[in-house]
């Protein structure tokens, strides 16, 4: 009896393992603008990473080289990555879903002409 319990202790054990470092890790969610706009060239995009931020900014950068990305800009209190890029760049992001939750498109506003408050 006490062999047949120690056995399935250590078939539970890699099965929680598992669980644990898979946890947080899904489908990396591909807005459907971000497609379309990749498909037509380069394009501007915002990639929300896990936390911890830094690391995971470290390792998307360090996975993505090779492809067809430009980082735009870093974001230290948030987080997101700004980047431009191309269809291999986005195949790998794909790839990424223990680093990566979302990319979306990256809209850049102009300021408006007159927005400034009156006194």
């Amino acid at each position: 009896m006490k062999i047949a319990h120690r056995l399935r202790g250590w078939l539970v054990v890699p099965l929680v393992v598992t669980a644990c470092a898979s946890a947080g890790a899904g489908p990396v969610l591909i807005d459907p603008r971000v497609e379309q706009a990749v498909a037509g060239g380069r394009s501007r995009v915002l990639v929300e990473v896990r936390p911890p931020i830094t690391r995971a900014q470290d390792d998307v950068l360090a996975r993505l080289t090779g492809t067809d990305f430009r980082l735009v800009r870093r974001f230290e209190a948030s987080p997101l990555l700004a980047l431009e890029i191309g269809a291999s760049a986005l195949a790998a992001l794909r790839t990424m879903g223990d680093l990566v939750v979302r990319v979306i498109p990256d809209a850049v506003v102009p300021p408006a002409g007159d927005s400034t408050p009156q006194r």
